[in-house]
């Protein structure tokens, strides 16, 4: 057994005043990318990730012209006492530090994780054909690839006209407004594709149909299954 009784604490390779610039583009861009984990802390994360049960996502999801492809598999349950828990509060405070620098307010009061889903795709998958995300998550939307190598763009509608790759190597953050991030309602259109390695990637988000999470970053020992 492996006890673990500190916060988790990446070294971001991201500075909050990094961060800061890539939020400010955000109004306009919809979605932005940057460098911020060392593989040391992929390593971790995807240890952490190895341990969970995934199920198989839904092979469409809405009909007709909204229809949506998903080839991956999914965990979105994911145990509160998990090492991700503890990066997903390490990450909230590196975010709403960043927000609090922004020359003007993008966010209020601020952001707060409290949904996470790990997703897995083979190589040679499908991926996610273009789509919006949910309603139900608002403000901020985070995605780290952990391993991996597939084209996660941003497009214009849902045949994916002006579609526009982000660089999304492991280790990188990319970020997409949600409702109500910089007063804004729309919900930008994205996709994965062209997987050329299994591609394993973190989702963190505010639902806004969920409560708080309980503490994510407690002081207390927490015991976890070594790897």
């Amino acid at each position: 057994m492996i006890i673990e009784t500190d916060p988790f604490t990446p070294g971001f390779r991201a500075s909050p005043a990094t961060l800061a610039a890539a939020l400010e583009r955000l109004p306009e861009d919809d979605l932005v990318s940057l460098p911020l984990l060392d593989r040391t802390a992929r390593q971790r994360l995807s240890a952490a990730s190895a341990r969970l049960p995934f199920r198989q996502a839904r092979p469409v999801v809405g009909e007709g012209e909204r229809a949506v492809f998903q080839d991956f598999v999914i965990c979105m349950e994911v145990p509160w006492h998990s090492l991700l828990w503890r990066f997903a509060a390490a990450l909230e405070r590196h975010i709403n530090a960043a927000l609090r620098l922004c020359s003007t307010p993008l966010l209020a009061p601020q952001f707060h994780i409290n949904d996470l889903a790990i997703q897995r795709y083979e190589r040679g998958s499908r991926g996610i054909t273009p789509h919006r995300d949910h309603l139900r998550y608002d403000g901020l939307v985070a995605v780290i690839p952990l391993s991996g190598a597939a084209r996660f763009c941003a497009c214009a509608d849902r045949g994916g006209r002006m579609a526009r790759e982000l660089p999304s190597p492991p280790g990188s953050l990319l970020l997409m407004r949600a409702p109500g991030f910089a007063g804004r309602n729309d919900r930008p259109f994205h996709f994965v594709a062209d997987v050329g390695q299994r591609r394993l990637s973190l989702g963190l988000r505010h639902d806004n149909r969920r409560p708080r999470r309980p503490d994510a970053a407690p002081s207390a020992a927490r015991v976890l299954a070594k790897a």
